[in-house]
């Protein structure tokens, strides 16, 4: 008999974990912000109950893009519960699609606390008063999916919570007995991480905070003795250019800058494009331009990003005042995002740099974490960027949009940096030796047509799986209601061969061709379309589950709209890989185009 229930909880951001506290401590509290309330404590029929939650994954993150400090967070969170856990609580939500990258992440976290974390997990369901249970069932149990095999690692273990009824014991009690068994197959041994590892983790803490409080101070200095300067030569009018690369965050940064709808979220930016309104008195014009591949090389982007980007700002009848270089805060900056970034930003000349403003969107993501923080556990490669753009950052807080302060903020950073280096112009890039040019393009040229070769194959590869997933989605949603199957849902990517091999081939092809394709660049298009695979598919799925609960719809009409949906969340990754492959069946234009 368990006379203490000590519980960790995991799971991607808004999957319920802090109602899944609320509900067994039957109590409400919005989110967890600081220790005292990362760790929550009460008393249930008698027996004490120790609750930790830990930061969740972003949908759109590969694992290995969980920025250091995360990882950091993860251990230091479970070391709050000593002796260990009894059971590690994994939270998905019930009304949305488990993919695979979730199951990546978890995999992830295996090798962040050891295997044995598997056999202490439960996975609890969230939201299970929005879904039939039976459905939940199916989903369970369906074939190759990557739900069944999260779950069969948890040795079948699961429970539905109904987190609109707090006061439901039942639920609660339920918990109970299957922790009771969780321990009972562990023989009472609980889960413990390596206490090595935590203490290496701590030391390095300590040091991060030294080196975020150095800088913040540092900077604070800085900004002073420009500030009265800024004042004195105030910009009555201010305007500036969002980069990065896709799913970002530049479309919304956008939009909480003018405190308006002004710019299309959700990656869908394929051409530059302008909101202008009013920020302090001030008038603002927000250029906002499409994003590029986050993980492939600048020579794959396709043309368009460049030609817009370019053409845009050269073709402002003002220049901008300020570059703003976007950039998630809870993502990992390696010497990988370093180098791709560099490639990107030189486009628009070498004096780039002294105009620009590192903006880290999601900054809410991690509460009780500085943005310098934060830089500092990263490594050299985000001190590197910072350091180029001359200690020069800020950050926006994406769930307080409406929040005109860190707005305040960032147009004061942009007056100071105009104040020392006057307005951005385009810089034609340094020259280099002309017969090393001549080699290093010959090079390139060689490299090119190798990659490429591999690469088209595998972008058809992933549009057939992602298309194969979107039918399946279409079909689980909206079947009840429109009798749907997946030929009723069939629909055409655009950049699909004219003779691409019928459905039934298809897993048979696609095994040959992957196999052909070396590991590094297989890896590649992985953590690259599982960034686009699940943002589309959670923005599909939230698009047809509001059309199904449409009362106002007829049958017809819901199925026209399903169909529509899908191909407006496809509209924009259909866009950028035909441009991608047209520009692999000319790679030579890469060596062309650099300069």
């Amino acid at each position: 008999m368990v006379e203490e229930l000590r519980a960790v909880l995991i799971g991607r951001h808004h999957s319920g974990k802090t109602s899944v506290i609320n509900t067994i401590l039957d109590t409400s509290e919005t989110e967890a912000e600081g220790d005292d309330h990362i760790k929550r404590e009460g008393f249930i029929e008698g027996k004490k109950v120790s609750l930790v939650e830990t930061p969740g994954w972003w949908k759109t993150f590969n694992p290995r893009d969980l920025s250091n400090i995360s990882k950091q967070q993860l251990l230091l969170r479970i070391s709050l519960i000593s002796p260990g856990p009894h059971v590690v609580l994994i939270v998905i939500r019930a009304d949305s699609a488990f993919t695979d990258p979730d199951e990546r992440f978890l995999k992830e976290h295996e090798e962040l606390l050891g295997p044995s974390v598997w056999t202490h997990s439960l996975v609890i369901f969230t939201r299970g008063d929005l879904i039939q249970r039976e459905e939940i069932e199916r989903r369970i149990r369906e074939d190759g999916s990557a739900l069944k095999r999260v779950i069969e690692r948890c040795g079948n273990k699961y429970l539905v919570f109904n987190n609109s009824n707090h006061h439901d014991r039942t639920q609660v009690k339920e918990l109970f007995k299957k922790t009771e068994g969780v321990v009972g197959k562990n023989n009472g041994k609980l889960f413990n991480i390596d206490l090595e590892k935590v203490k290496d983790v701590n030391e390095q803490w300590e040091e991060i905070q030294t080196r975020a409080n150095s800088r913040k101070s540092r900077v604070q200095e800085e900004r002073s003795i420009l500030q009265e300067k800024a004042h004195v030569h105030g910009l009555e009018e201010i305007r500036v250019v969002l980069l990065g690369w896709v799913f970002c965050g530049k479309s919304s940064a956008g939009n909480i800058i003018l405190n308006q709808d002004e710019f299309a979220t959700g990656g869908r930016t394929r051409e530059c494009s302008r909101g202008f309104g009013d920020v302090d008195g001030r008038k603002m014009t927000v250029l906002d331009t499409p994003g590029w591949w986050k993980y492939f090389a600048s020579e794959f982007n396709p043309d368009f990003i460049r030609s817009a980007i370019l053409e845009s700002v050269s073709e402002c009848k003002k220049l901008p005042h300020a570059m703003l270089l976007v950039i998630p805060a809870d993502t990992s900056f390696q010497e990988e995002q370093k180098r791709i970034t560099e490639q990107n930003m030189s486009i628009l000349g070498d004096g780039v740099w002294r105009h620009t403003i590192v903006l880290f969107t999601w900054g809410d993501r991690f509460k009780d974490i500085s943005i310098e923080q934060h830089i500092e556990a990263e490594g050299e490669a985000l001190r590197w960027l910072i350091e180029k753009c001359r200690n020069r950052y800020h950050v926006f807080n994406n769930a307080d949009k409406k929040n005109r302060d860190q707005v305040t903020e960032l147009v004061q950073k942009i007056e100071e940096m105009v104040a020392e280096n006057c307005l951005f112009h385009l810089e034609k890039r340094k020259n280099c030796d002309a017969n090393n040019d001549t080699e290093e393009d010959l090079n390139m040229e060689i490299r090119l047509k190798d990659v490429c070769h591999f690469l088209e194959k595998g972008f058809k590869i992933k549009a057939e799986e992602m298309k194969k997933k979107i039918q399946n989605l279409c079909v689980h949603i909206m079947e009840e209601c429109l009798n749907l199957d997946e030929s009723s849902m069939t629909y055409h990517l655009n950049f699909a061969d004219e003779g691409q091999p019928p459905d039934d081939q298809l897993d048979v092809t696609c095994t040959l061709q992957q196999e052909s394709i070396p590991e590094p660049m297989n890896t590649l298009l992985e953590r690259e379309f599982s960034r686009w695979e699940s943002i589309i598919i959670d923005g599909v799925q939230e698009s047809l589950q509001d059309i199904k609960s449409s009362f106002e719809l007829s049958q017809a009409e819901k199925k026209q709209k399903s169909k529509d949906a899908v191909e407006r969340w496809l509209q924009n990754y259909n866009h950028y890989v035909e441009h991608t492959i047209d520009k692999m069946q000319n790679p030579e234009s890469a060596i062309r185009r650099r300069d």
